[in-house]
């Protein structure tokens, strides 16, 4: 059976709906990742772990084609970086939910790859939850992973996982080895500002959010140590996320879209 989106015929979109699978919406980005690895790191890691999950779980899910481009100014110091405005990549991904939400489709799920997407992408699918019959929910690829997926880490924390780093790093060697160039690789963990409450490290980020431009502190636009990078980490990072994704688009197809109450009715629904 077909589980992607743009491969269905209309009449099969509609037989779809009849299901109510949860839509996959995975949303990367085109930045640099250091001397290393390729542009399209981002969208192909968070493209290949929807693909992955919906995989096992189809027909209760349907995938659509990943989103390439989004937020990320502070790449453009590096060539290459595409950077969609702020309100912009909101807009457009709030217009995709609204347009799924209209055929009859009502769990959508946006699959991140990309770090600063999140808070776009967090705001898009309460816009789309709020403004739709549907509901929309939003994660990264990375935060499915618990302390023992990464149970092989041998990075410091926090820094060693960042950008272009020990994780994503390996992701690329077991998914496109032939797009990574080791030998240029370089660890930058030392020379990054990091302070007591502003630091980042895969989902573990400092207590205050702040992101400056990448050059100020890094020349190969490196966050991390991808030195220590190997295919076998990445298989095991990409297996363990594919899981815990699948097993969460069965638990939120499930979930149940109640209806809203308009409490400003004192007489249904009269103070104790």
């Amino acid at each position: 059976m077909k589980y992607r989106y743009e491969e269905m015929t209309w009449p099969e979109i509609r037989e779809a709906v009849a299901r109510d699978p949860v839509v996959v919406l995975p949303v990367g980005t085109t930045e640099q990742h250091g001397y290393h690895l390729p542009l399209m790191v981002d969208s192909l890691c968070a493209d290949e772990v929807a693909r992955a999950a919906v995989e096992q779980v189809a027909p209760n899910a349907l995938l659509m084609h990943t989103v390439p481009y989004a937020f990320n100014e502070h790449h453009l110091d590096y060539p290459g970086t595409i950077a969609v405005d702020a309100h912009t990549i909101v807009d457009y991904i709030v217009c995709i939910g609204r347009s799924l939400a209209h055929h009859g489709f009502r769990h959508i799920l946006l699959l991140n790859g990309h770090g600063s997407n999140v808070p776009f992408l967090d705001i898009a699918a309460r816009l789309i939850t709020n403004q739709t019959p549907a509901i929309c929910a939003m994660t990264s690829w990375w935060s499915m992973l618990t302390d023992a997926d990464l149970h092989w880490r041998e990075s410091r924390f926090p820094g060693g996982m960042a950008h272009a780093c020990e994780i994503e790093t390996s992701m690329l060697l077991h998914l496109r080895a032939d797009l990574v160039d080791m030998s240029k690789a370089v660890d930058e963990v030392d020379g990054v500002q990091t302070s007591e409450n502003i630091y980042w490290d895969l989902n573990a980020g400092g207590a205050v959010t702040f992101q400056e431009f990448f050059s100020r502190n890094t020349l190969s636009g490196v966050q991390g140590q991808p030195t220590l990078a190997t295919a076998e980490k990445g298989a095991l990072a990409f297996e363990a996320a594919v899981s815990h994704l699948a097993r969460f688009l069965g638990e939120f197809r499930q979930r149940e879209i109640r209806p809203r109450r308009d409490l400003h009715d004192a007489e249904k629904y009269p103070t104790p």
